[in-house]
């Protein structure tokens, strides 16, 4: 069946529509600055230390060990738990606008400050025992997440008639070089009689007041994610005002493997030929910012 005269008028519509579309397709770059806000997170450490009678550093004779240092014991852990923190984050796209979809790369700076300090859980019998007989207080600290991401997004915008608003939603993936300082202490009691590791008083005083010291620096590249929602107010023909909201979710990290400052007092080995090396991880964590951006089309 041929198209009559009355689908002419149609056929029109349409090439109109579709010339307008390409005509709004365009680059553009984008800048915004706004506050970020980090979720809890939990660092976990672990070592390959020996229970206090293995050491050879305090116990060189190795008395009252009753065996117990025969075989190297499994690593021990721990863990802390941080409440969250606040910062700035900041960010630059350069993206591609067909009109209703839109596909961007983006740079994202984050910083949140958590200087927080929290007590240790502690998951193994050693160090366990360790925390019974003899350790008197044993803390962590966590400081600044820092972070430079990059990001492939894509958002489709609702609405695009004369308004002067825009509302849209997005999605992005990416990976982030991540940075988290974290440290830990472990205090033993000053009283040497408040200490059961040993009987004999010589190697209780030798013990006492004794700390074991850590500073870890956690740099990894890892992978994130990202959902954003926003609103954009038409300033002008080429530039734009928005308001946006963005939930992240960046992947563990952690530590290279390093010695402790200092392990009961001593440098970090336990006389067994090999040192006691620790390592601290960071799980997946959270993030939600809002931020305020302008957009100029190219």
């Amino acid at each position: 069946m041929h198209p009559g005269p009355k689908f002419l008028p149609l056929a029109a519509a349409a090439i109109a529509y579709t010339a307008s579309s390409d005509a709004r397709s365009q680059t553009y770059f984008r800048m915004g600055l706004g506050i970020d806000v980090a979720q809890a997170l939990a660092v976990h450490g672990s070592d390959n230390d020996w229970g206090t009678k293995c050491d050879l550093i305090i116990n060189p004779l190795g008395v009252e060990t009753g065996g117990e240092c025969d075989s190297a014991p499994p690593r021990t852990s721990w863990t802390n738990e941080f409440d969250g923190g606040d910062g700035v984050g900041a960010g630059l796209a350069f993206g591609y606008d067909w009109g209703r979809v839109r596909l961007e790369g983006e740079y994202v700076n984050r910083l949140a400050t958590h200087d927080d300090r929290s007590d240790i859980d502690i998951f193994d019998d050693v160090t366990l025992d360790k925390q019974e007989q003899e350790i008197e207080s044993a803390v962590g600290a966590i400081d600044d997440i820092r972070s430079h991401g990059l990001f492939a997004n894509v958002y489709y915008d609702f609405g695009r008639t004369a308004s002067l608003w825009t509302p849209y939603l997005g999605v992005g993936i990416g990976a982030e070089r991540a940075t988290l300082d974290y440290s830990t202490v472990w205090k033993r009691n000053d009283d040497p009689a408040r200490i059961a590791t040993f009987t004999d008083p010589a190697l209780r005083a030798k013990l006492a007041g004794t700390t074991t010291v850590g500073e870890a620096r956690m740099t990894d590249t890892v992978l994130a994610w990202q959902v954003l929602a926003g609103v954009e107010y038409r300033l002008r023909e080429q530039l734009t005002l928005g308001l946006r909201l963005r939930w992240g979710r960046v992947g563990e990290f952690e530590s290279d493997p390093r010695p402790w400052n200092q392990l009961r007092s001593h440098d970090s080995t336990v006389g067994r030929g090999e040192p006691i090396l620790y390592r601290a991880r960071i799980g997946d964590s959270e993030f939600w910012g809002v931020s305020l951006g302008l957009t100029y089309e190219l």
